[in-house]
């Protein structure tokens, strides 16, 4: 990915702290709102101990973390003994002001 373009995720990753997380696995399709942190343009979500998520992404890796300004497509990278999810984007969907519309989309 080009500067520009790093520049530009990171700056979207970075306007929020809180997403909404959708995963379907073995738990069955679940989505709740996750705290994040960024680092080199990958997303370290706040899970915490026992939740379903976890179980679904031990299984199944793909997910999904929407705000109101983006929709991202990922996969679970690497689950730390602290319930950090490591996720490690594939298609960023930015969204118009209505929050549905796609305005554009980034591929990873």
């Amino acid at each position: 990915m080009n500067k520009y373009l790093q520049q530009r995720v990171e700056a979207l990753f970075n306007a929020h702290d809180t997403a909404t997380l959708a995963t379907c696995g073995p738990a069955g399709p679940q989505i709740s709102i996750v705290t994040y942190s960024v680092k080199q343009l990958r997303l370290h979500l706040t899970l915490t101990h026992g939740s379903d998520h976890l179980f679904n992404l031990e299984m199944e890796p793909g997910l999904v973390l929407m705000t109101t300004g983006w929709r991202l497509h990922g996969q679970r990278h690497a689950i730390s003994d602290t319930k950090t999810v490591v996720v490690t984007g594939i298609r960023l969907h930015i969204l118009n002001d209505d929050r549905q519309s796609t305005i554009e989309t980034i591929d990873f």
